[in-house]
């Protein structure tokens, strides 16, 4: 699965941070959130979807890959 994340919605809530840590982090020069993987395999749609699905602003998309 592909990640995606629009920088211009993001409005660092964290909440992706915070359901998937080794994928999404905080970028401090920019204020948003810094993808660290934008690639996963099955073993991990649950955690990536669910960070997904915690972003208020839904900056976060998912894509098959």
């Amino acid at each position: 699965m592909k990640i995606t994340v629009d920088l211009k919605t993001c409005t660092a809530y964290a909440n992706c941070m915070a359901e998937a840590p080794d994928v999404f982090d905080y970028n401090e020069e920019t204020g948003k959130v810094l993808l660290l993987i934008n690639e996963v395999g099955e073993d991990r749609r649950a955690e990536v979807e669910r960070a997904a699905d915690a972003c208020p602003v839904q900056a976060i998309t998912l894509t098959d890959s």
